[in-house]
């Protein structure tokens, strides 16, 4: 479905830029295997070195769920582009600054809804 909101070149670079995003985070998963920062099983690890193998595994996790997360939201923005609603916040309904999405490609919100969600928090 086509967009009505946004011109195609500006659209065919944001599909670009998180389709780069995409390849860019699965590559760095495939490459940075958790795995990889236990010592081998053969070798002796002192209590020191098994306690900071086991923090940089910790961060590594930390990481690869963000990761994961952004990646998932690269993917839900891929989707909008295949039903037109690519821009459109999900909460209002209204645009999405291009200057928004041109920082934060995958965003769901406008400044608008993101600021009313937030105060709403606050005062929770």
């Amino acid at each position: 479905m086509k967009n009505e909101y946004y011109d195609e070149k500006f659209l065919s670079k944001q599909k670009t830029t998180l389709l780069e995003m995409k390849s860019g985070i699965l590559n760095h998963m495939k490459t940075h295997t958790i795995d990889e920062l236990a010592p081998a099983k053969d070798q002796m690890v002192e209590d020191v070195d098994q306690s900071q193998v086991l923090m940089a595994q910790t961060l590594s996790m930390g990481l690869r769920d963000r990761e994961l997360a952004r990646l998932h939201m690269i993917e839900e923005a891929l989707a909008k582009f295949e039903d037109g609603s690519y821009g459109l916040c999900e909460e209002t309904g209204e645009l999405i600054g291009k200057k928004r999405l041109e920082k934060i490609p995958w965003v769901k919100l406008s400044i608008d809804a993101q600021e009313s969600i937030e105060r709403t928090l606050k005062a929770a």
